[in-house]
C-alpha cells in the first residue's frame, strides 16, 4: 500500500482531511462520518473503525501537526489567550470615556478597552427637529473572565463536598483479601 510522505494511505488522508477541514458541520471532527465518506464503510463499522484510525500514529501525527500549524498561523498561544481574558477581566469602563464623560471613537479607546469591546449599539431616537443618540456599549463577560484567570492561576477549584449524613444499608463491595474490619480502618479510620 503506498504512503504519502506524510506516512498516510490515500484514504488515510481523504479521513484527516474531511476530519479537520470539512466544510460540513456534520463531517468536521466526526470520526465515524470521515470514516464512512472516506473508506465507504457502514455506518457499523465506521463506529469502531473512525475514532480507531484517530489512535493511528501516522493520523495522529499528522493531525496534531496540522493543529499546531493552524494555531501558528492564527497566533494562537497561552500568553495571547491570557492577555484577551485579562482585558476583559481587568476592563476599566472610564477607558471608554473621555475627560468631559463623552463616548470616544473606538480608535481612540486604549487597547485594552478595544480588545473587552463585545458591542457598539448607536440609535437614534426621537424627531428629525429633536434627536437624540442612544448609545449602548457591550464587553466581554467580567465575571467569566477572572473566574477563568482565577482556574488558570490555580486559585479557584472545583470542590465537592458531602454534607448529609452517611445511610447504612445497601451493598458494599470489599475486596476478597481485605476484611471489612481492615477496609472500614483504612478508609474511615479507628472509630471508638
Amino acid at each position: 500500500m503506498s504512503r504519502n510522505i506524510n506516512g498516510l494511505t490515500p484514504k488515510q488522508q481523504v479521513f484527516c482531511d474531511l476530519f479537520r477541514a470539512s466544510e460540513d458541520p456534520e463531517v468536521r471532527g466526526n470520526a465515524k462520518a470521515c470514516y464512512m465518506l472516506a473508506y465507504g464503510a457502514t455506518a457499523r463499522s465506521a463506529e469502531a473503525n473512525g475514532p480507531r484510525l484517530l489512535k493511528d500514529k501516522h493520523v495522529a501525527m499528522y493531525l496534531e501537526h496540522k493543529r499546531q500549524e493552524a494555531e501558528a498561523k492564527a497566533d494562537v498561544s497561552e500568553e495571547r489567550i491570557l492577555r484577551e481574558v485579562a482585558a476583559i477581566a481587568f476592563l476599566d469602563p472610564a477607558d471608554y470615556f473621555d475627560e468631559d464623560g463623552n463616548l470616544r471613537h473606538v480608535k481612540d479607546m486604549p487597547e485594552q478597552a478595544r480588545r473587552a469591546l463585545a458591542q457598539i449599539e448607536v440609535k437614534a431616537v426621537g424627531s428629525e427637529e429633536a434627536q437624540a443618540f442612544v448609545t449602548r456599549i457591550r464587553h466581554g463577560d467580567k465575571k467569566g473572565a477572572l473566574e477563568l484567570l482565577m482556574k488558570f492561576k490555580k486559585m479557584l477549584t472545583d470542590k465537592v463536598e458531602h454534607g448529609g449524613e452517611i445511610k447504612t444499608g445497601g451493598v458494599l463491595l470489599v475486596p476478597a483479601e481485605t476484611s471489612l474490619e481492615e477496609w472500614q480502618r483504612q478508609h474511615y479510620g479507628s472509630r471508638k
